[in-house]
């Protein structure tokens, strides 16, 4: 009987062991979304200082990201939820010339990239 409880104590105790290292190691997945907007002039030059604004409608109003663009064009966004969001671009440099878009952020975890050329 001894045998048995003590074959029956080391069984559970290595499955609780089991579970335990499972249950640890599960990874949390990025729920974020993430948006790279390139903005561009008629030649394809990188525009840099752009002011670039994310907008998307949402139940309790509009959600709204701004940012500035990079030497290179580039501004990015992590939104945390899922939207599809219009783009609006404006340069700094050349004043009056402006830009829109439509980036669609919905998988989180997952880069989107759009390309908004001013005009």
């Amino acid at each position: 009987m001894k045998a048995f409880i003590f074959k029956f104590s080391l069984f559970t105790s290595v499955l609780m062991l089991f579970a335990l290292v499972f249950c640890a190691s599960s990874c949390k997945k990025d729920q974020t979304c993430h948006g790279i907007v390139t903005v561009v002039d008629t030649i394809g030059s990188p525009v840099a200082n752009a002011i670039v604004q994310l907008s998307a409608p949402s139940v309790g109003g509009d959600v709204v990201y701004n940012g500035t663009t990079d030497g290179s064009g580039k501004v990015s966004f992590d939104v945390k939820l899922p939207a599809i969001f219009d783009v609006y671009a404006t340069s700094l440099n050349f004043l009056g010339l402006s830009g829109v878009g439509v980036i669609r952020l919905d998988e989180p975890g997952k880069e989107a990239e759009v390309k908004v050329i001013i005009q």
